[in-house]
């Protein structure tokens, strides 16, 4: 697997330490935020973010919409969401960028669909 920069954007701060030190732990480059509000400048600093792993269901700015404004800016940035509650899931009527993964999953079950996100 080639080492990529990915962006792990999780409200939840356990959740997020621990996705972030197993992607390291894979071999990743991984920049964290934990909302809308501090992703944003992220992808205007660093260029070299390949994907964005993102969290649906956040207070304030949600993943979907997060990713809209991610894409208006960096079109060709990768969007992978996940999340805990699909019933609201479904009540979204917005664009969806990528492909959701379901909470709870293995992380071989997310390095698998990073890499599928990535080679699309």
């Amino acid at each position: 697997m080639a080492t990529r920069t990915l962006l792990v954007v999780d409200d939840d701060p356990d959740v997020r330490e621990i996705v972030a030190l197993s992607l390291r732990t894979a071999g990743h480059v991984v920049l964290e935020a934990a909302n809308a509000g501090e992703a944003i400048p992220l992808l205007r600093q660093h260029a070299e973010i390949e994907l964005i792993f993102t969290d649906i269901v956040m207070p304030g700015t949600d993943g979907f919409r997060f990713a809209d404004m991610a894409k208006a800016q960096r079109p060709d940035v990768r969007v992978l969401y996940t999340t805990g509650f699909a019933d609201r899931v479904e009540a979204y009527h917005g664009a969806v960028h990528g492909p959701i993964l379901a909470k709870p999953y293995r992380m071989g079950e997310l390095l698998a669909a990073i890499d599928r996100v990535l080679t699309d």
